[in-house]
């Protein structure tokens, strides 16, 4: 018995080395199926295991904090105290117009370097030492940056500069940087609108005393992505902004009352300059009255005594006069006495002689008074001409002194109106500082981690349906291998049955020959899909993501064994079941060869006048593959299934690529969005249309928000767009799925989009609930189903919502086309810089963003397609080595009969070619369900995609199958070949 086993298992070994071919298209096939089937399946799982390392080994933060009026170091340390935060670390960052070596403005993203958030990976240089040194970022410059330096532009805005203690700063190294996990660096109202990179400084080389925004990490650490970490993030988020709004209320009472002390001390400051400006000048006025006053009257002095001495010289003239009359009356007397003198007395002269002297000495002394009275007054009048001579001197004199007072007290006045401006403007700044607006942002705000799990969610989606597929066809075609196998060898099965070996010795022969071959397979494939498929699907996203750690390779263990079940099921199962219905025949009648199928006509005998036009040989391939419908159906299926898993392939490729061309082609026609931090009134709307004129084609008003859809337990968020403007068909073009225009919805009626529409099973005619911020309820009823692609979207009139709300939505937004001939980028930069303009969206930013993803998606969809066509190439090899196993003796037989060598080949493969076109146009209809099937399954909240295939994809599926099948003709032609036509000659018994 012992020996009878041995000999079963020898014999087993043997037909194994002899079936080699077949033996190792089984194994193939099973790594096949399992390879692909785990590969995908753990690729997601991969990726985000090496994300949530890369993050949590560069302490990735968990929340951002933003306040309008900044931070400052004790605002972090109050929310590192929050019994749920682990870390937290001030940062500073802003926009700024940079060049490098007098290259043309860019702009840079200027970040300070954080020590237990965000941490950086160095890739060449060193980090910053000295304040003015940076680092910056890999995609914006190479090695060869490093000691050049970034010079910041002076065409930044003055408050801008003021950020920055220097005007240069050398870079030190090359770095990436987890807070830019993907390519996109993001957008700015400064130069051309988009960011061209990062760089990193000390916090010492920024000139301001507050941080702009706080990195916050938490305590309690989930995996990425995972519920556990949404539910510790929707558990914390209040709470951390309660806290937050706490902090920055803080703030603003303490800016608040810093600036009125600061107002308080500078007005006393003014009232006291102002007070002494009064007096100074008041002294001064008073000196110059003064001092102009003694001018004044020293000018009347002077004129007062002029007069008097024109009146005093008057008199000592008049004076003067009598006396020289007196003098000449006196002389005559003199005279007269002198003729007389002869007839007078000696008495009598005597006496007219003592007379006459005393006169003319008195009138004498008389003169010499009055002439010395007039020479006193030529000399007040020269000592008058002197001082009049000084008089215009001391008048310019004191006017110059005046000049140089008002010219004093004229700077002194406008020192004091400058400060009661700057007081004024204080006191206009005080009562505008607003309470800041605080915002607390998770993980979910950055674009990079929002598009890794968008990104990774596609592939999780193709693993939910592609895999599965896939292993159905591989699982098809073992048990069809083996169900060929035992009824090939069901004499042999006779044999060993009638020289005693039990059922279960010669059921195991088979059993060992498909499980071994299914084990090794499914080991082999598990181990290398498990490999391959997240290596090459990660290098593929690494295009667009910069982890720098290495893959992290998932080895699941349920997968692995339940891979390994199915595949032994399978195979052994199918083993079993042939084997099985073989031995409920005694071995007698297993001995005796079948008894062969009776000929019947097939269906294109029955037609006549077209049977009677096909040649003999073709007769023959028609009839060989519809009379045996088993190998007909094995074929159709397997080879149906490889191209309908290409089409799918390709399909997903088709409906993805496209879908952000479609929405902003097709849909939103419009360049760009804008957001106000204002309701734009009509004067608003007028006023920033006038301003935008340069910049601007054309635009519309609109509202734009969120409300909740209500579905049953459950709330959806929605974009809710409010216009009742005539033109909103020229920026959004509702239509239905088929193309047909959409009316806007009237009162009370809404337009939905296509994937809300699928989501929730509504239909036109429908009614819905809409929930605003204030819990209000608007029921609704569905007009239309629109086409869209990005975003969830509900349309309505704002008098909808102001009869059932109560209210008409605010108009905060704007659709925008830029001025033709002008980039959008250069308008949406203008208009950003304009009043009450809080944010612009260019279409185009998502529209690189998709762009991108699908170049990595591409990636993905070709190791689909190599993976069909491995799968189409091993299940028609195996097919056809079957067809050729069992036709062995009819191929002999018309080598017999004279057929030459591609005759032979010409007579078999084109039974192939035939069976590949039957099953190629199966494919196609088998693929446009499972591409739709897979498309439900693939889900992005963020896109809606269309389910389409192009006219190309259907055309190369079906190329590549025929491609496929022609390769393997090419293979077995060789074995056609060896086929010797003895084997015409023997016989089964």
């Amino acid at each position: 018995m012992v020996r009878g086993l041995q000999m079963l298992r020898k014999s087993t070994l043997r037909e194994i080395k002899n079936s080699l071919g077949r033996y190792l298209a089984i194994l193939a096939i099973v790594a096949l199926g399992v390879g692909f089937f785990s590969g995908i399946k753990v690729t997601r799982e991969a990726m985000i295991k090496t994300a949530d390392e890369y993050l949590a080994d560069h302490d990735f933060f968990d929340y951002k904090v933003v306040s309008t009026l900044g931070f400052k170091e004790k605002d972090v340390k109050a929310l590192a105290k929050e019994s749920y935060i682990g870390s937290a670390e001030g940062s500073v960052s802003t926009d700024v117009l940079y060049s490098i070596d007098g290259e043309a403005d860019r702009v840079l993203m200027m970040h300070s370097i954080t020590d237990r958030v965000n941490e950086l990976s160095l890739k060449s240089g060193r980090m910053p030492k000295a304040d003015d040194e940076c680092v910056v970022d890999y995609r914006l410059v190479d090695d060869d940056a490093v000691g050049q330096k970034i010079v910041i532009s002076s065409e930044n805005e003055k408050d801008t500069r003021k950020m920055f203690k220097y005007k240069e700063y050398t870079i030190t190294g090359i770095v990436i940087s987890p807070y830019y996990m993907n390519f996109e660096r993001g957008s700015t109202s400064l130069g051309s609108g988009s960011v061209a990179g990062f760089a990193y400084i000390n916090r010492g080389g920024f000139d301001t005393d507050y941080f702009t925004e706080i990195f916050l990490g938490l305590k309690d650490h989930y995996s990425i992505y995972s519920d556990e970490y949404n539910d510790l993030v929707d558990a914390t988020e209040d709470k951390l902004q309660t806290a937050a709004d706490k902090r920055s209320d803080l703030r603003y009472q303490k800016i608040i009352k810093d600036a009125k002390e600061k107002l308080s001390d500078g007005q006393k400051e003014y009232d006291e300059n102002y007070d002494k400006y009064l007096s100074e000048k008041a002294d001064a006025e008073q000196k110059l009255a003064d001092s102009y006053q003694k001018i004044i009257d020293g000018k009347n002095t002077l004129a007062q005594e002029k007069k008097n001495l024109d009146a005093k010289e008057k008199e000592l003239k008049a004076s003067k006069a009598k006396v020289e009359a007196g003098l000449s009356k006196v002389a005559a007397q003199r005279k007269d006495f002198e003729a007389n003198k002869q007839y007078m007395t000696p008495e009598q002269i005597a006496q007219t002689e003592a007379k006459l002297s005393a006169t003319e000495k008195q009138l004498n002394g008389n003169l010499s008074k009055i002439n010395a009275g007039l020479s006193q007054i030529d000399t007040g009048r020269r000592k008058i001409k002197e001082a009049e001579a000084e008089m215009p001197a001391n008048l310019r004199k004191y006017n110059e002194a005046k000049a140089e007072a008002n010219e004093k007290f004229a700077e002194a006045k406008a020192k004091l109106d400058d400060a009661k401006k700057d007081l004024d403007k204080a006191k206009r700044e005080i009562a505008d500082i607003k309470a800041p607006d605080t915002y607390v942002l998770d993980r979910n705000t950055n674009i990079g981690y929002a598009c890794f799990e968008s990104d990774s969610n596609i592939v999780d989606g193709i693993a939910k349906v592609f895999p599965i597929f896939f292993f159905l066809v591989a699982a098809l075609v073992c048990m069809t291998t083996m169900t060929r196998m035992v009824d090939e060898q069901r004499t042999q099965i006779g044999v060993l049955k009638a020289l005693g070996y039990s059922n279960g010795a010669v059921i195991g022969k088979y059993l060992f020959y498909s499980g071994s071959a299914s084990f090794i397979g499914c080991v082999s494939g598990f181990l290398f899909g498990c490999w391959l498929f997240p290596l090459v699907i990660w290098k593929a996203y690494g295009m667009m993501y910069d982890f720098s750690s290495s893959l992290y390779y998932i080895i699941n263990g349920p997968l692995a064994v339940t891979s390994l079940l199915v595949s032994l099921l399978c195979s052994m199962g199918a083993t079993i079941m042939s084997c099985y219905a073989e031995f409920r025949e005694v071995p007698a009648q297993l001995i005796r060869p079948k008894s062969p199928k009776d000929g019947k006509r097939i269906l294109l005998e029955r037609i006549t006048f077209l049977w009677k036009k096909i040649s003999f040989l073709y007769k023959v391939s028609f009839r060989n593959i519809f009379r045996y419908k088993k190998r007909f159906f094995m074929m159709v299926l397997g080879i149906s299934g490889c191209t309908a898993l290409l089409l799918t392939g390709l399909g997903v490729r088709d409906s993805i690529k496209n879908v952000v061309d479609f929405q902003y082609d097709e849909i939103q026609v419009y360049d760009y969005s804008v957001v106000f931090d204002k309701e734009m009134g009509t004067w608003r709307q007028d006023h920033f249309q006038k301003e935008a004129a340069d910049y601007v084609d054309d635009m519309i008003f609109v509202h734009e928000g969120t409300a909740d859809l209500l579905t049953g337990k459950t709330a959806k968020s929605v974009n809710l767009v409010a216009s009742d403007n005539e033109h909103f068909d020229q920026f959004v073009k509702l239509h239905n799925p088929d193309g047909t225009k959409l009316n806007y919805p009237s009162a009370g009626q809404a337009v939905i989009c296509r994937k809300l529409a699928d989501e929730y099973d509504l239909a036109v005619g429908d009614k819905i609930t809409l929930r605003d911020e204030n819990m209000k309820k608007m029921e609704l009823t569905v007009s239309g189903v629109c086409q869209n692609f990005v975003y969830n979207y509900v349309y309505v009139s704002p008098q909808t919502c102001q009869d059932q709300w109560g209210y008409r939505p605010e108009i905060k937004s704007a659709l925008v086309n830029a001025k033709d001939g002008m980039d959008v980028y250069a308008s949406s930069s203008k208009v950003l810089n304009m009043d009450h303009v809080a944010t612009v969206s260019v279409n185009n930013d998502l529209r690189v963003r998709v762009s991108n993803m699908m170049k990595s998606l591409d990636y993905v969809i070709l190791l689909v397609c190599l993976s069909a066509g491995a799968l189409a190439f091993i299940v028609l090899y195996n097919l056809t080595n079957i067809n050729i196993t069992e036709r062995i003796r009819e191929i002999a037989t018309i080598k017999v009969l004279g057929f030459y060598p591609k005759e032979t080949s010409a007579y078999v493969f084109r039974e192939n070619f035939f069976l590949t076109g039957i099953s190629a146009v199966v494919g196609l209809l088998l693929g446009k369900w499972l591409h739709a099937f897979v498309m439900e399954q693939i889900k992005v909240d963020m896109l809606s995609f269309d389910v389409r295939i192009t006219a190309v994809s259907y055309v190369l599926a079906v190329v590549l199958t025929f491609v496929f099948a022609a390769v393997v003709n090419l293979a077995m032609y060789y074995k056609l070949e060896k086929i010797s036509m003895t084997e015409s000659l023997k016989s089964i018994e």
